[in-house]
């Protein structure tokens, strides 16, 4: 991104990066949070006749930050509470390394939501018609990359999954996935999904490369996160609608809560560190999920 490179240099950003690198964070959110702070950096050069640095800017500032994106821009509150996290993620490198003298974000409240965050979910038919349409293209790399999307892992493990990572077997099928914060954990996959990787693996095994990742682009090179994406849109238009690589992760999560997997073991799966946010949004009864449930009295 052009923008990000002409602000690297400047207001700590680049030793910002490597603290977030060094925290583990994913590429996705560290460009996400350096791109949050450059908004903030650019509103505030064009709110005040001083330019931004980060020592003299206060807590007053980013509350007006936060009124512009509430009442300017009319911007959803869970993209305002990301730039909030995002400048409190700043403010604090910025307080730890004594860049500055204060925490000036660290009371920033975040804006309050009305009622349970929403799942950017598929429904059932959605998930089968794209699915059909990955089937009938015969491609063996993109059928075991649905098959992994819906077993809920996340867009960076599969892209970091590793054939020695892999265990086939007649009974007990798993990968061991390298998710959030450097941890691992033991997948178990069902039988469609150990066919589509063994199917898969067959091609392989016959590419000859200096990655060991169990996918590889066309480059034999291990895929990137929009090279993935690439796929699913390419499939999502056939289908005549958009679906992000993400929403099969809330797919398979919803749907193992609909079929009453307890809690503790669907966070064990994908990897959640508390069962809290799949109660607080997963869980959460649908309008047409009540309505049946009243038809029943």
């Amino acid at each position: 991104m052009v923008k990000r490179d002409n602000f690297i240099d400047k207001y700590y950003l680049k030793e910002y990066k490597t603290y977030l690198e060094n925290l583990d964070k994913s590429e996705s959110t560290v460009n996400t949070y350096l791109d949050n702070v450059i908004t903030f950096i650019e509103w505030f050069n064009e709110a005040n006749s001083d330019s931004f640095q980060p020592g003299t800017c206060t807590t007053i500032d980013l509350r007006d930050f936060r009124s512009h994106l509430l009442t300017v821009k009319n911007a959803k509150a869970n993209t305002i509470n990301l730039k909030i996290m995002s400048l409190k993620s700043y403010f604090y490198f910025l307080h730890s390394y004594d860049y500055i003298k204060q925490d000036i974000a660290r009371n920033l409240k975040k804006v309050k939501t009305q009622g349970p965050p929403i799942v950017k979910s598929i429904d059932e038919q959605t998930f089968r018609k794209i699915r059909r349409e990955i089937y009938r293209s015969g491609y063996k790399h993109h059928i075991a990359l649905i098959a992994l999307l819906n077993h809920a892992l996340r867009l960076n493990e599969i892209i970091t999954l590793k054939i020695n990572n892999v265990h086939l077997k007649e009974k007990g099928s798993f990968i061991m996935v390298y998710g959030k914060q450097g941890k691992y954990r033991k997948v178990p996959i069902n039988s469609d999904c150990r066919n589509a990787i063994n199917d898969y693996l067959e091609l392989r095994l016959k590419i000859k490369s200096p990655h060991d990742n169990l996918f590889l682009s066309e480059r034999k090179a291990p895929y990137t996160r929009s090279g993935l994406w690439k796929i699913i849109d390419k499939y999502s238009a056939k289908i005549g609608t958009h679906i992000s690589p993400h929403q099969f992760r809330h797919y398979a999560i919803k749907k193992m809560v609909d079929e009453g997997v307890p809690l503790t073991v669907i966070a064990n799966l994908v990897g959640h560190s508390s069962i809290q946010l799949l109660s607080d949004v997963y869980a959460v009864p649908l309008e047409e999920d009540k309505e049946a449930a009243v038809d029943l009295l």
